[in-house]
């Protein structure tokens, strides 16, 4: 790989990032789903935490896939899937559809998973900039986020007129993703290695001993997994909230504008706010801008109380930069994207357990009382891991 074709990998990066996810559907997506499928908010988490389990059992595979065969490859591969998916999601008409685009997003999800933000980071390490990935991975979130945000502004609209229009709108952008990863070059610690089946399973069981015996690790894919699971459990209550405080539609897509705009900004800005709160106070931020506001909306429901999902795209967009940054600078380029998978791995089980767990409790108690415990929950869990985070980056 020359200098010139490493900058052009992180040029493509930022394209990639930006048009990688639909930019019109956020806003809606929930009141989309039950719109054309007739599927309820329980059966929705159901078929969510049952996606999930798929994620599990391809994501470490195809991550040591990645490390083995090309972070490229494997990136193109899925981007495309997502592609398909997004045609059929905005086509669908029945639950069996909507299903099959969410399986398509399975596949697609397990091929990228670690192998974008390794090729980042090999790039980097090519051109010898390794202490650039914080920036680098929080500019091109954030400019992915203002995008979404402006795009926002009229998918409430919209979807008034129809409820497709959105999705059908987002399908062209996804395509400058896919030419994107095509015109990327593998870095060099791909492009040389051995592509044998050996090689694989070797990569799989040295990266599993490699995270068991280093509590840096063990503690970030901990820590990753909380803020993630919550905030995807979070997420899918939106719509439905918004609904029940009866928040014009048209309304939903500036909400999704604001919050997009917050998620940008701090994207943008993660390596000045970690100088400014170092990374345990980084850490403390985030737990408290999840639990207190979830517990809020669900103890005082109405309309003002939607603003506080704007605390969560606060963690929304600092998170991936700053846990990104943590995460690969304790990994080698080996097992840089296998590693990610078995962090997303872990991710995904969490994913499984806590949206099964909270589909079957909407069906028993309230969703204000639902966020209350899951507000609750998320503080102790939170504080246990702050508890821990010195002893957990000493140990080694």
């Amino acid at each position: 790989m020359t200098k010139a074709q490493a900058e052009r990998n992180i040029l493509l990066y930022y394209w990639y990032q930006i048009f990688k996810e639909p930019l019109f559907w956020g806003a809606i997506l929930i009141t989309f789903i039950t719109g054309v499928s007739g599927m309820t908010l329980a059966q929705i988490y159901f078929c969510e935490s049952v996606c999930v389990i798929g994620i599990v059992i391809l994501d470490s595979p195809f991550g040591a896939l990645a490390d083995l065969i090309g972070r490229r490859n494997t990136m193109h591969i899925g981007i495309c899937i997502w592609s398909f998916k997004l045609i059929i999601f905005a086509s669908a008409v029945n639950p069996l559809m909507i299903w099959i685009a969410n399986l398509l997003w399975v596949l697609g999800a397990s091929l990228i998973s670690g192998a974008d933000t390794a090729m980042l980071a090999d790039t980097l390490k090519a051109l010898g900039r390794e202490s650039e990935f914080q920036k680098i991975e929080g500019r091109s979130n954030a400019y992915r986020l203002a995008i979404v945000a402006i795009c926002s502004i009229s998918t409430g609209y919209l979807a008034e007129i129809h409820l497709r229009f959105p999705a059908y709108l987002s399908i062209p952008f996804t395509l400058i993703a896919c030419l994107a990863v095509f015109f990327m070059i593998e870095p060099p610690v791909i492009a040389e290695r051995t592509k044998n089946r050996h090689e694989y399973f070797r990569l799989l069981k040295s990266s599993a001993i490699f995270v068991y015996h280093h509590s840096e690790i063990k503690w970030i894919i901990a820590f990753t997994t909380l803020i993630a699971v919550v905030s995807k459990v979070w997420f899918f209550t939106y719509n439905p909230y918004f609904e029940l405080v009866q928040l014009p539609l048209a309304y939903f897509g500036w909400i999704f504008c604001l919050l997009n705009i917050v998620a940008a900004v701090c994207s943008h800005e993660a390596v000045r706010l970690t100088k400014y709160l170092g990374e345990f106070g980084g850490v403390i931020m985030m737990i408290i801008l999840i639990a207190l506001p979830i517990w809020l909306m669900g103890f005082y429901v109405g309309q003002i109380c939607v603003l506080l999902v704007l605390m969560q795209n606060v963690v929304r967009g600092y998170m991936a930069p700053f846990l990104g940054a943590m995460m690969h600078r304790h990994l080698d380029s080996e097992n840089r994207a296998t590693v990610s998978s078995l962090k997303s791995t872990v991710n995904n089980i969490g994913q499984f357990i806590v949206l099964a767990v909270f589909g079957l409790a909407l069906n028993v108690w309230t969703l204000p009382y639902c966020l209350q415990i899951l507000g609750i929950g998320t503080a102790v869990i939170g504080m246990c891991l702050i508890a821990s985070f010195r002893k957990s980056f000493k140990a080694n």
